[in-house]
């Protein structure tokens, strides 16, 4: 591990050799408390983890939110039909009540994908995919050629002729062409990101794109240090600010068409937790109501807004082109 002197640090970004500070964090997901430890690059400010687990397996168990699926109960199928209608609202589909939902129960995984403008029959991968659930989601509302990849899982799936998942890295696709490569918060976890992105360009058609979702060090990374929710040790190997993305992205031969922050109020509620030592397998709604009371959690969303206004939330979408 790099000390506060940067002894042993090497950026993976900017190469920088000095680390402005080293930190402490626990593992918080599933409340095991394993200590791990950060550096960050005094440089492009990107947080590295330093000491990585030699096997992931553990962190990453069918408990993981993006390994889950819904039951397939009466209920399971009423929130489908509804979050359908929804997002059929982003790609100007869905009817009255499809607007009404994503008004007022809006989700940026899918609104990231509608800002693409691409048409229904763009081969579209995702990367780190987990059970394929936004994959499926663009599936129910009319996308035809849909791919996704994942090497912590279980099995392979199909869905008819629209989507296909693998288990596979990004690497084992070499040869096949796609319009878009999307990551929704999984470059955080891959050690080697210049390149992964590399490699994603390989894969793009002429003048294909990347989407990327990912945390980013900004103001609740400075109101909350090691206790930051988004930090997420060890998961999340590295941490960029702007600055870095930006980087690594034009390393990699794409341009940076625009970038747009999409954080939550999760970033104060779920940190708050972790510094009373809640992990996020011990929360419960009362839980989080017991951190902000009364309407103190409306003016943390005021705030959320201001925020992402100011580029200074605490995850951003990069629109990324092949230059």
């Amino acid at each position: 591990m790099s000390g506060e002197n940067g002894t042993g640090f090497r950026c993976g970004i900017c190469e920088g050799c000095q680390a402005s500070g080293s930190y402490e964090a626990r593992e918080m997901m599933f409340g095991l408390r394993t200590l791990f430890h950060y550096a960050q690059c005094g440089g492009c400010g990107t947080l590295w983890l330093m000491d990585p687990p030699e096997d992931f397996g553990p962190y990453y168990t069918n408990g993981y939110y993006s390994f889950t699926n819904g039951n397939g109960g009466v209920e399971d199928r009423v929130r489908t039909y509804l979050r359908t209608k929804r997002d059929g609202a982003y790609f100007k589909r869905g009817g009255v009540l499809g607007r009404l939902l994503a008004r007022r129960y809006g989700e940026n995984a899918i609104l990231s994908v509608s800002k693409l403008s691409v048409n229904y029959e763009a081969r579209i991968l995702d990367v780190g995919c987990g059970s394929g659930k936004l994959l499926r989601r663009m599936a129910a509302v009319g996308f035809k050629n849909l791919a996704g990849v994942d090497p912590f899982l279980s099995d392979e799936t199909r869905n008819g002729d629209a989507m296909t998942i693998r288990k596979c890295r990004l690497m084992d696709l070499a040869g096949e062409k796609f319009d878009v490569v999307m990551f929704h918060h999984s470059l955080e976890h891959i050690a080697d990101p210049a390149c992964t992105l590399r490699a994603a360009v390989r894969l793009l058609s002429p003048g294909g794109r990347c989407l990327v979702r990912l945390p980013v060090v900004a103001h609740a990374w400075e109101q909350y240090k090691a206790n930051w929710v988004q930090l997420d040790p060890p998961r999340h190997v590295w941490v960029p600010t702007e600055k870095a993305m930006e980087i690594v992205a034009e390393a990699a031969g794409l341009r940076v068409e625009r970038v747009e922050y999409d954080s939550t109020e999760f970033q104060f509620w779920g940190s708050e937790l972790y510094a009373r030592n809640v992990a996020q397998s011990e929360t419960s709604q009362l839980s989080v109501r017991s951190v902000f009371r009364g309407n103190e959690l409306r003016r943390k969303r005021d705030t959320v807004q201001r925020l992402n206004c100011d580029s200074n939330g605490d995850q951003a979408v990069f629109y990324l082109k092949s230059a």
